[in-house]
């Protein structure tokens, strides 16, 4: 029996290849959905580690609770401070950092990075190593500023130029006197970014003398969890808090998965749609395959076959056409992932550098739907295949479908469709968001109820 299901699956590569083409199509949606994310989300997260290479161990201020009707003034970050943290045991260095909303108006008048994060600071000094300069000079007073590389892409600035910033105030127009490179995980997802001299930043976030956070360097031979030991005995108990710049990685990296999750269910449903749609013709195609082979699956019963066997058999042939389906969809995704990510770098889209990211979760899930979906959609007509009485062949038809089988499935049909139209049309009266989910669901009742019919 396998081997006449394996000379079967030879004998119609003309139609089965229909249906390796529907799974194909809705296999390479969902591995190229998780090819494109996990690609995505992959090389922001590196890009995020690398922004915090320069920072073991940092410094925050503790929020403070309220106080019945009093509120607590949350503990600032001075420059004493700043200071004591240099020195404490173990660390090489310590920088303040000042940051604060900063919009960047490209040179015609528009938002840079429209729907990123707009962020501003301080840069340290030619010491910075987190802002490498690839030209010009570090800034001084509040009409001179720096720009990141990949904003200076965009919106085609040079040193010298002069650019409009925004900062939670009046329009600024100061001089870009350099220009930087930076790792900063959100720049490298699309966003921009300004640094002014630690002066002008305090004075234009309006916090003078202090700063939102002091990154500690460790010294060689001393580890993050040490140096965050050692920061935690000397600094004021209860008024600052210390996290290690491993644990802001992977903060960072977390808020990136997130961030994707949204992107790939909306691809995902994309692809749903298409296996949806590929089941039925799936369904259909074996249907007419064992519609043709009624005498010769009627012989087999006639020879000594049993139902379970015919069944297995058209089982066996569904699992070589998915298989086929599988090994294809995921190939054909792999593609899509990589078009993808392309495609996004040509409209403009900020892409950080990084490999294709192949998961064995992904390969596992395009067999896994390749296969799985196909033996499913073909188990029914399986079941009828196993059904044809061995008299049947000796006749040159089989039986017909009975008129109580065509009013079931026409009621179910109607069924299904009434309640996806009534589904949509209470979804139209629904206010924003209140009236996705239920759209969604009389579009599927819908669509189930057309194909029924």
């Amino acid at each position: 029996m396998f081997r006449t299901a394996l000379r079967n699956v030879l004998a119609h590569k003309a139609r089965l290849l229909m249906t390796v083409l529907a799974v194909m199509l809705g296999v390479a949606f969902v591995s190229g959905t998780l090819v494109f994310t996990n690609t995505l989300s992959n090389a922001l997260q590196n890009s995020s580690a690398k922004g915090f290479d320069q920072v073991d161990v940092a410094v925050t201020a503790e929020s403070q609770p309220d106080v019945g009707d009093r509120i607590v003034k949350t503990p600032e970050l001075t420059q004493a401070l700043l200071e004591k943290s240099a020195k404490v045991p173990g660390a090489a260095s310590a920088i303040g950092v000042v940051n604060g909303f900063t919009a960047i108006a490209d040179k015609d008048g528009k938002l840079v990075g429209g729907g990123f994060q707009s962020q501003g600071g301080n840069y340290w000094g030619e010491k910075d190593a987190r802002y490498p300069l690839v030209s010009g000079h570090a800034p001084s007073g509040t009409n001179e500023v720096l720009i990141d590389s990949r904003t200076a892409d965009r919106a085609g600035y040079e040193v010298g130029d002069t650019v409009r910033i925004s900062v939670d105030g009046p329009v600024l127009t100061p001089k870009i006197v350099g220009v930087f490179t930076t790792d900063d995980g959100n720049v490298a997802a699309g966003g921009s970014l300004a640094l002014f001299d630690t002066a002008s930043a305090q004075t234009l976030f309006g916090k003078p003398g202090t700063y939102d956070e002091i990154d500690v360097k460790a010294a060689a031979g001393t580890s993050q969890s040490a140096l965050k030991s050692a920061l935690d005995a000397a600094l004021p108990e209860g008024q600052v808090e210390t996290t290690t710049g491993r644990r802001l990685a992977d903060d960072q990296a977390e808020t990136i998965s997130a961030s994707m999750s949204g992107m790939k269910q909306g691809l995902l449903v994309f692809a749903g749609i298409a296996l949806f749609v590929g089941t039925f013709i799936i369904a259909n195609t074996f249907t007419m395959l064992v519609a043709q082979r009624t005498k010769e699956l009627a012989l087999m019963r006639a020879v000594g076959a049993s139902r379970r066997q015919v069944t297995r058999s058209v089982l066996v042939e569904a699992f070589v056409v998915g298989t086929v389906a599988g090994v294809t969809g995921l190939v054909a995704g792999i593609g899509i992932g990589a078009g993808l990510r392309s495609l996004l770098g040509t409209l403009g889209a900020t892409v950080p550098d990084g490999p294709l990211v192949v998961t064995p979760g992904t390969v596992a899930t395009a067999m896994a739907v390749g296969i799985v979906i196909t033996m499913v959609a073909a188990w029914l007509p399986g079941r009828r295949a196993a059904k044809i009485p061995p008299v049947a062949a000796m006749s040159s038809v089989h039986a017909a479908a009975t008129a109580k089988s065509l009013v079931l499935r026409n009621t179910l049909g109607a069924l299904f469709s009434a309640a996806g139209v009534a589904v949509v049309l209470a979804a139209t009266t629904m206010d924003g968001s209140d009236g996705q989910a239920p759209m969604g669901l009389g579009a599927v009742l819908l669509i189930i109820g057309v194909f029924i019919l």
